[in-house]
């Protein structure tokens, strides 16, 4: 009996506990999408095409300037090749 009620209690504080940690990760990714632009962004410029500030569909690579922050080092984002070869090899891995 004593066992049951010890296994029952760990197992409600382990949910809790990890129900904690993903709010708490939901909670710092939605607050850094605003900062980020933010950051990115060059001083008195705008970025083009502009980014939402509450959509993450056109960030990453589908977008000219976090492609070219994404880009691996030794990479070229502006030569359209290595363009080319990231955004297809990401396609590939992803499908």
């Amino acid at each position: 009996m004593f066992n049951n009620l010890y296994v029952n209690l760990l197992h409600e504080l382990s949910y809790k506990l990890q129900k904690g940690v993903s709010g708490a990760r939901s909670d710092d990714t939605k607050s850094l999408k605003s900062p980020i632009l933010d950051w990115i962004t060059p001083h008195g410029q705008s970025l083009n095409p502009p980014l939402a500030r509450n959509v993450k569909m056109d960030r990453g690579f589908h977008h000219e300037r976090t492609g070219a922050l994404l880009c691996p080092t030794g990479m070229d984002w502006s030569d359209a090749e290595y363009d080319i070869y990231i955004t297809c090899t990401l396609l590939q891995y992803l499908s």
